[in-house]
């Protein structure tokens, strides 16, 4: 009687349930008292209003199956539960009526179908026509109080059965889902406990190969150099260019290897930053003299732009230096026949710098933001596998900067370019 999407929920399960029971327990207690009633008294007026009450009972799982909420029938039940006791001391004119043994269990359930507002509701309703009743209605004589003795047993005995069902349960969903909740957190943890130390093996992996690739790698360039050298000294000019073509090769897979040395560190936290006095204006031109060339390979003109007092900072040369090349560099990667600018300037109040690099170059749609500091990723990959790079090194340089006490931040548009902007303190982080 109770439809799929409701048993998704613990809280819809669980209200679910209980107002079947409810709904067809009251429904049959108040059968079974019909019956008595209708072989020991004439049937009357109120026989039939108690009647249709038990209709309206049976009718709620039915309503809550098609309205697919318990919301509404548990609604409809509370109401009519509390409106119950009102009507049935006033139709039956006498105080103690058959059912006020029942009511005791109304406040339980209105809570528990609806709220803890509609129970507060219910305790004061049946309260207040509890004290009327008592002060204006005659007491049963003791001819009629025999005729209702059965009807008032019998919702003596259901009325507390009922509430421990009610009570039990909620109480055996409880413990299930106590059960189920520590089960899944277990697992969660073996989980957990699985994947760092697979993430830990995978860290020291990387961090041990890539020390042994770069030994024999770093032979290849030195041999290469050395090569190009004594090729060009003899006039082998083909033989020499292609030298020079392994040389160039051997130093880009070094670089990156060094992308992953550097994942590998920073996942295991064993970066480490030398912090120093830094002239900014002569880390500008370092910059400059680096990305020119790349600037230029694709027909773009460099622009900086280094405001006055930039002065001396502490910070890592190494560190800053390759966060701005690596900026720097994307926005010559993604840029043609356009304008690269580099931008540097003291904040107000001289504790922090702040560095943008600038494009006119193919930009991004701003739903891809939020991914392109993530390891691994490059926007747009059709057009990115034109271009070289494994989308290690935006993460990186947002882990050093991050690092080193700083945050970075970037605005573009498609077809618009792109703007990253990175602030740093001028002194170390403590």
């Amino acid at each position: 009687m109770i439809p799929d999407d409701l048993r998704q929920s613990h809280d819809s399960r669980l209200r679910a349930r209980g107002l079947v029971a409810s709904s067809i327990g009251i429904g049959s207690l108040l059968v079974a008292n019909l019956t008595v009633r209708a072989a020991t008294l004439p049937i009357d007026r109120n026989f039939w209003i108690a009647s249709s009450l038990v209709v309206v009972l049976f009718l709620l799982p039915l309503i809550q199956r098609q309205t697919r909420s318990p919301r509404l029938a548990g609604a409809i039940f509370s109401w009519f539960l509390i409106l119950a006791m009102p009507v049935i001391l006033l139709n039956f004119g006498s105080f103690p009526a058959p059912g006020i043994a029942f009511f005791p269990a109304v406040p339980i359930m209105a809570t528990f179908f609806s709220d803890a507002r509609t129970g507060l509701i219910s305790v004061l309703v049946l309260g207040a026509a509890t004290v009327f009743a008592h002060q204006t209605l005659p007491l049963n004589d003791a001819a009629t109080l025999r005729a209702i003795a059965p009807t008032v047993v019998a919702s003596s005995v259901i009325a507390p059965a009922l509430c421990f069902l009610l009570a039990a349960v909620y109480d055996r969903n409880r413990q299930r889902n106590e059960r189920d909740l520590n089960r899944i957190n277990r697992e969660l943890l073996q989980a957990r406990a699985r994947a760092e130390d697979a993430d830990h093996r995978k860290t020291e992996f990387l961090r041990h190969m890539s020390h042994e690739l770069r030994t024999p790698l770093n032979a290849i360039i030195g041999f290469a150099e050395l090569l190009t050298e004594e090729l060009a000294e003899h006039r082998e000019a083909e033989l020499a260019e292609d030298a020079a073509k392994i040389n160039a090769a051997s130093r880009h897979l070094l670089g990156l290897i060094n992308d992953i040395l550097d994942i590998s560190k920073i996942e295991a936290g064993a970066i480490a930053f030398h912090y120093a006095p830094l002239d900014l204006s002569e880390l500008i031109r370092e910059i400059e003299h680096t990305v020119a060339p790349l600037a230029a390979r694709r027909g773009n003109n460099l622009v900086i732009t280094a405001a006055a007092g930039l002065g001396v900072i502490e910070g890592d040369s190494q560190r800053i230096h390759q966060v701005l090349l690596n900026l720097a560099g994307n926005a010559c990667k993604f840029t043609e026949r356009g304008t690269i600018e580099l931008r540097a300037a003291r904040l107000p109040g001289g504790e922090r710098i702040r560095f943008e690099v600038a494009d006119t170059g193919v930009g991004m749609d701003p739903e891809d933001l939020g991914q392109i500091f993530e390891a691994f990723v490059q926007v747009d990959d059709s057009m990115s596998r034109r271009r070289e790079g494994t989308g290690l090194g935006l993460m990186i340089t947002k882990r050093l900067i991050e690092e080193m006490g700083g945050t970075i931040t970037v605005t573009s548009a498609r077809g618009a370019g792109s703007t990253f902007t990175v602030e740093l303190p001028a002194r170390e982080p403590e």
